[in-house]
């Protein structure tokens, strides 16, 4: 793969005729919010089109002359433009007024349910991912572009991560797909292989979380939405990439007509190489004199392979149920393993495999019964297995070199080991909402999710592991929320309570004697909170909110992951207050718009959990008693037409030990950065080459300012452990024809080749290429 040529052979497509004349355009409601389905006519030709998703439309292949457009939609009246065609042109944005003579339950059609989430009390960003599904990205990645999150990754494709939110970090912060939480899902179907084009939006919850999701988070919360309008369709897609890396997907969904009766089909691959080189290593010399050589060498033995289908069969459009449906997810990965938390050692052989299998259950039904009263079920049985092989006696080097050892220690652990365990996990999630009128409304979830694992290892018989017996976690989350809506919508206000209660019943090991001892604990606590809005003015929203909260401990934090991640039973449920205050801005200016986001959070958390990375090779999740954590962050888009596109993101925050009796008080917490921000833009060009193509080209520059990955007291005054300042570019070519029937992108990651490291020091890929092909079909 040439990468110049495929970048020339693009920009030489944007030289070329752009064909005949066209007329182009975006439909807008007043929250500036792109609207789907306006029909647009042409009354000279009697030709009419639908706008997209992002209520954007086209009309090509016209000649000179005069022409009379008329927008019509559901919820909104009718609208004339006149245009006289000498050129192709692009009209300014197009405001569609909300019709005041439709019935009141029809007007919430003409809003976008990006505009719907928006106007919601909470702190929220909206990323519209329609405009990128052609692009070789995962969900990680487009994450990383929003203001207050930062990925730290362990490496390349498939390797672990940390997602941090505002200094919230790992489970502090929960995930779901279309309101479902991913806490089961296994690591085959993560946020950093899902592919782009299996989604349409994601919603970014900081601090308070919405009743409706149900879940026990601390910091914030992050939903994946995907398309659900569509009822016939097939998206398939294949990239290849630097590393051999490749990467494959089918999605599909078909709906038969008359009945309502749906498939819903969904497959991925992904391989990775991960053979990356990291430079300037310090390797021991070979003669044993311990000094160290500064070098570059490649990852060797970082493979990673995962394979996930997710097949639904149900109904939707029916009288009992809008939406109901059974399916299966089954997946499975493996992984070597290169290193522990950090590049200090070095494995040539460890190795871990997982298997899981998820029967699910999804119902959802507005108006049961009675109007205003909606329900939503949602239930899922998860069985993963596990091993973590650590079965070689050899020393490697960074060289790939390796010694022998005649003891019976592994390479990663004292003792070689064979550790496979079986979790289960149980989890029913129910929400009922009743609507009053309509500025009033009432709403109840409860959540229950129940976690077992059970281990064994064979080559450690003859001393007992944790996990010979089962180890269980219950939980049980409760919300009820009040939200009232006054001033004609110009006042949101939403308050809520919640009730935390958890059962464990674990293993503890006795410091003195090592033997293991039964340990019962038992939790059940209330939180509350209360989050408004306000609208200045169409343009200006006002948000603030403050929330008690409480978050349970994870299986995963409490029983590690058998390798990197050892297990700390006694671990105790984190309390935190959320302040929570924002300004939203989003104006339309004939053919432009702009959008302005600005947060202050400030959090007060005890019992805090967060991960230990004192040691080289594995650690544990521990809680630090207070902790102090502040975030300011700013974030701004403007769009010309459809032509160009400008994002910037800033984020500052400070992250503080708040413990007077601790040594370390007032010490920045460790691995957490101060200041870090994105700035992107956008080209994009119509009828390339070929009669409605799209050319976009995307910049992409993200920033970290220099961090620590261990206590800032720690360390000499000249010599701390620090992660260095770091900038990083990526450039995206992607073009589009067939009405985007047939895609293509081309991609340079880190195009300067900087060198980047991330969570814990650990250097992440250097410059790399990819080139993804696409293909969609729908009616």
């Amino acid at each position: 793969m040439k990468p110049t040529f495929y970048f020339l052979f693009i920009f030489f497509l944007v030289s070329s005729g752009f064909g005949q004349l066209s007329i182009s355009g975006n439909i807008m409601d007043d929250s500036q919010e792109g609207i789907p389905g306006i029909t647009v006519q042409i009354a000279e030709i009697s030709k009419g089109v639908s706008t997209d998703v992002d209520g954007r439309f086209r009309f090509s292949g016209l000649s000179k002359g005069s022409y009379t457009l008329t927008f019509s939609g559901v919820g909104f009246e009718d609208h004339q433009e006149s245009v006289e065609l000498i050129k192709s042109i692009e009209l300014p944005t197009i405001l569609m007024k909300v019709s005041t003579t439709e019935l009141n339950a029809v007007q919430v059609v003409g809003k976008s349910e990006a505009a719907e989430v928006r106007e919601q009390p909470y702190a929220v960003s909206v990323v519209d991912v329609k405009p990128l599904k052609v692009q070789n990205l995962d969900v990680n990645q487009v994450l990383g572009t929003v203001s207050g999150v930062r990925i730290r990754e362990q490496g390349g494709l498939g390797s672990s991560f940390d997602f941090s939110l505002n200094g919230f970090t790992g489970k502090q912060v929960k995930f779901f797909l279309d309101g479902v939480p991913m806490d089961n899902f296994g690591t085959s179907l993560s946020l950093n292989n899902i592919p782009v084009n299996m989604i349409s939006g994601i919603e970014v919850y900081k601090g308070v979380v919405p009743v409706h999701l149900g879940a026990d988070a601390l910091g914030g919360a992050v939903n994946v939405t995907t398309d659900q309008n569509i009822k016939n369709f097939v998206n398939a897609s294949y990239s290849i990439g630097s590393f051999n890396t490749h990467r494959a997907s089918i999605l599909g969904r078909y709906t038969e007509p008359g009945t309502g009766l749906t498939f819903n089909a969904n497959l991925f691959y992904n391989y990775s190489d991960n053979n990356y080189l990291m430079r300037d290593v310090e390797v021991p010399r070979s003669d044993g004199s311990g000094k160290l050589d500064t070098v570059n060498v490649r990852r060797f033995h970082d493979a990673y392979v995962s394979r996930t289908a997710q097949l639904e069969i149900g109904v939707v459009g029916k009288p009992y149920a809008d939406r109901l449906f059974v399916g299966l997810i089954a997946s499975g990965n493996d992984k070597e393993v290169q290193t522990g938390l950090n590049m200090q050692d070095v494995f040539g052989e460890v190795e871990t495999e997982d298997q899981v299998l998820i029967p699910t259950f999804k119902y959802l039904k507005k108006d049961l019964l009675f109007n205003g009263l909606d329900v939503r079920l949602y239930g899922m049985l998860t069985k993963r297995q596990s091993a973590r092989v650590d079965t070689s006696s050899r020393t490697y080097n960074w060289y790939g070199d390796f010694t022998e050892r005649i003891n019976n220690a592994g390479e990663f652990t004292y003792n070689k080991s064979h550790f496979t365990f079986d979790d289960e996990s149980q989890l029913v999630t129910g929400n009922i909402s009743y609507r009053i009128g309509q500025s009033q409304s009432v709403s109840f979830n409860h959540s229950y999710n129940r976690f077992s694992r059970v281990g064994q290892d064979p080559l450690r018989e003859s001393y007992e592991i944790p996990f010979t017996t089962p180890n269980t976690i219950t939980k049980n989350i409760s919300a009820l929320a009040y939200n009232l809506v006054l001033l004609d919508d110009q006042w949101k206000t939403s308050l809520f309570a919640k009730r935390f209660a958890m059962e464990a019943n674990t293993r503890v090991e006795d410091d003195l004697t090592g033997e293991f001892e039964e340990f019962e604990m038992s939790f059940e606590k209330y939180g509350f909170g209360v989050a408004s809005t306000y609208f200045l003015t169409k343009w200006i929203q006002l948000k603030l909110s403050y929330e008690n909260t409480y978050r349970l401990p994870d299986g995963s934090e409490m029983f590690g992951n058998g390798l990197t991640i050892t297990y700390n039973t006694e671990l105790e449920p984190e309390q935190s207050n959320n302040y929570n205050a924002g300004v939203l801005f989003s104006k339309v200016f004939q053919n432009q718009t702009l959008r302005f986001e600005g947060n202050y959070l400030f959090r007060q958390a005890s019992n805090f959990i967060r991960l230990d990375a004192s040691q080289p090779r594995n650690s544990n999740y521990l809680n630090q008693e207070k902790v102090n954590l502040t975030s300011i962050e700013a974030g701004v888009k403007y769009t010309y037409k459809s032509l160009l596109n400008l994002g910037l993101n800033v984020t500052k925050q400070k992250n503080i030990n708040a413990d007077e009796s601790d040594r370390l008080y007032k010490d920045d917490l460790p691995n957490q950065p101060f200041l870090f921000g994105n700035f992107s833009a956008g080209l994009q060009f119509h009828d390339v080459g070929y009669q409605g193509s799209k050319l976009a080209i995307n910049w992409l520059s993200v920033f970290v300012d220099k961090f620590y990955w261990k206590w800032p007291s720690q360390g000499t005054r000249r010599y701390k452990y620090d992660i260095p300042r770091q900038l990083s570019h990526n450039l995206t070519a992607s073009y589009s024809f067939g009405e985007g029937k047939y895609n293509a992108s081309l991609a340079c990651n880190n195009i300067t080749d900087a060198v980047v490291y991330d969570n814990f020091a650990m250097q992440k890929p250097g410059r790399s290429f990819s080139l993804k092909l696409s293909w969609f079909l729908s009616n």
